[in-house]
């Protein structure tokens, strides 16, 4: 009874509830309606229907939404959508705050990236000469290289802590500098050094917490104030901050939290003390300001924050091709896009922008939906004819028995991996690693699609050695030879661990982590996240055997530990449970949910 009563109610309330026009003419409605109604998959069929924004959010179960739309370095339109919060059915407006989530971080950068300009960072000091609060401890890693400020910014520092969850109404919050040694009652682990800085980039939002000290420490003012002087003020996000937790009169304008399964965050929102990597809030109308910013200070036509040269330099690649100095880079054949996501408890939010042609898109939601948001992003695009953004429509095409003899078998992925492609009941599969398998289609002549990916793949013969290789097509068409069909008897890591051969596997992990430490398909959080897809698809033995080599491999990590503790203790077997979360606590002794967990099997 009460779900029906209800149900009317979110959905007019899930109608637009305020637009904000640049230029109010009927061309511009005319596009807003096409957006409205054009949400498509990343991979579409011909006979796909599209979906409207509506429809989208109540499928996901996504209260609200907001969206800025930018054409020619300018703010199109600002439109929203649905409900503040599911109690009071409080419309989101253009002035609602959400949660930026990790879009912290290159509003972030962008204030480190000033106090260089103005000579108070050398970009390739060692960041301890301006920490003065706390300090990075040095390690062997540190010995050749020295942790400098482009390396926080770029995620290449060796850093460890990837994200942070926040802490709900009620819990004690640290201090940072709690945060950064990991001490209660902070919930993650230590921020340190175990890589060697200046490699490889593994994202890190422990990284963006030292910037925060050193930036707290250079200034002498509390976080939100600075960034409103060196950043928020200049561009004119007079609705933005960083205050955490907010203001009683900032609460008012505050949307509330929603987590995957559509429950409330608990106490409506968490709070981030971990500010410059997570606590940001703002409304698309101020984060399409920053966008607009950084576009216009790369045509040289803005320099409210940073110089042309600065900002040039924040978007060119740093380590990686696809990561600048606080924002993420993605090349479409000629055209260069900046873009960041983020996804706090409840909330997740999307920004996007070109460097030449002035387009440019914020979203933000109160869900923890993102494929709600990059259906969002692909109706935007298509509309106001971004460049190089062209989502094709596919026919599916039979598959012939000679392309079941050139295609089905397994193939050695990023040179340490394996992907598999199989036929089952008359369905074709790509599977990487561990992950969950996906549908597979054939479009062209030796020309495939995965289900979830833009990419397309082709199986082309060598000529150089008459192998068969799984060629992954990049958006410039560029054929590269690799990834080569397996024979029978050659097997890679994860390979060995799905087929039970646990000593083999470990033998062959640490090979790889001998021949190539910062290989991603070998880091620790990988390795995890393989794990958890065994864990999540109750494939226990799998998941506890995964887990058990991170710990192997990683001795000193306190999350190795205790996700081996979760396995076991999914498995039934609390002892072993328990001893890995006693190592895991002492490690990292303010992992509140390991010392609840050893409490409670202990008291039985």
């Amino acid at each position: 009874m009460k779900s029906s009563l209800l149900l009317p109610l979110f959905l007019v309330a899930s109608l637009s509830t305020q637009t904000l026009f640049a230029q109010s003419d009927s061309n511009t409605i005319t596009l807003i309606k096409k957006v409205e109604s054009g949400l498509i998959p990343v991979l579409r069929f011909e006979g796909d229907s599209v979906w409207t924004i509506e429809s989208r959010m109540k499928h996901y179960g996504v209260p609200g939404l907001t969206i800025a739309v930018i054409k020619n370095s300018k703010i199109a339109y600002v439109k929203s959508y649905g409900i503040i919060d599911k109690t009071s059915k409080l419309p989101v407006t253009n002035q609602t705050l959400f949660q930026a989530a990790s879009i912290s971080k290159p509003v972030s950068a962008y204030a480190a990236l000033k106090e260089v300009e103005l000579g108070k960072i050398n970009a390739d000091a060692d960041v301890n000469q301006y920490l003065k609060s706390w300090k990075l401890p040095d390690n062997q890693f540190t010995s050749t290289q020295k942790v400098n400020i482009k390396h926080l910014l770029s995620h290449s520092g060796g850093l460890t802590v990837g994200g942070f969850i926040g802490y709900a109404a009620g819990q004690s919050v640290p201090t940072l500098v709690q945060v950064l040694n990991g001490e209660k009652p902070a919930n993650s682990p230590e921020i340190r050094v175990d890589k060697t800085p200046g490699g490889t980039l593994r994202y890190s939002g422990g990284g963006y917490c030292i910037m925060q000290q050193m930036l707290i420490d250079l200034e002498g003012k509390p976080y939100p104030q600075l960034m409103k002087d060196l950043v928020l003020a200049p561009l004119g996000m007079n609705n933005s901050t960083y205050d955490q937790p907010l203001s009683e009169g900032q609460l008012k304008l505050a949307a509330t939290g929603y987590l995957p399964n559509g429950s409330e965050v608990p106490g409506k929102r968490h709070t981030y003390p971990e500010m410059a990597p997570a606590g940001l809030w703002a409304n698309a109308t101020d984060l399409a300001k920053f966008v607009i910013d950084l576009q216009s200070t790369l045509k040289g036509t803005s320099n409210k924050v940073l110089s042309q040269a600065m900002a040039q330099q924040m978007v060119s690649p740093f380590i990686q091709p696809f990561e600048g100095l606080g924002i993420f880079l993605e090349k479409r054949n000629q055209t260069q896009y900046f873009n960041h996501g983020g996804w706090n408890e409840g909330f997740s939010s999307f920004m996007i922008g070109n460097t030449r042609d002035g387009d440019g898109l914020v979203v933000m939601t109160n869900g923890n939906q993102p494929l709600l948001i990059n259906e969002v992003y692909r109706a935007v695009a298509t509309v106001f004819n971004w460049p190089d953004q062209d989502y094709p429509v596919y026919k599916k095409l039979t598959l012939t028995a000679a392309d079941r003899d050139k295609i089905l078998g397994r193939y050695q992925t990023d040179k340490y991996g394996l992907t598999k492609i199989y036929e089952e009941k008359g369905r074709l599969f790509h599977q990487n690693n561990m992950e969950e398998p996906v549908e597979f289609f054939k479009v062209g002549a030796d020309t495939y699609v995965r289900s979830g990916w833009e990419q397309q793949f082709k199986f082309l013969q060598n000529p150089a050695d008459h192998k068969t290789y799984l060629v992954n097509l990049l958006l410039n068409d560029t054929v590269r030879f690799e990834n080569p069909k397996l024979t029978s008897n050659e097997k890679t890591a994860y390979e060995l661990i799905s087929d039970g051969q646990f000593e083999d596997a470990l033998a062959s992990f640490k090979k790889v982590k001998a021949e190539a430490p910062e290989h991603y398909l070998i880091s620790e959080s990988f390795i995890n996240g393989q794990g958890y897809n065994f864990l999540n698809t109750r494939k226990l033995d799998k998941a506890i055997a995964i887990f058990r080599i991170n710990t192997l491999l990683y001795p000193e990590s306190g999350n190795a530990y205790d996700s081996l503790g979760e396995a076991y203790l999914a498995n039934g077997d609390k002892k072993l449970a328990k001893e890995n979360y006693e190592k895991a606590l002492k490690l990292n002794p303010g992992n509140e949910n390991a010392a609840k967990i050893v409490k409670s099997i202990t008291s039985e």
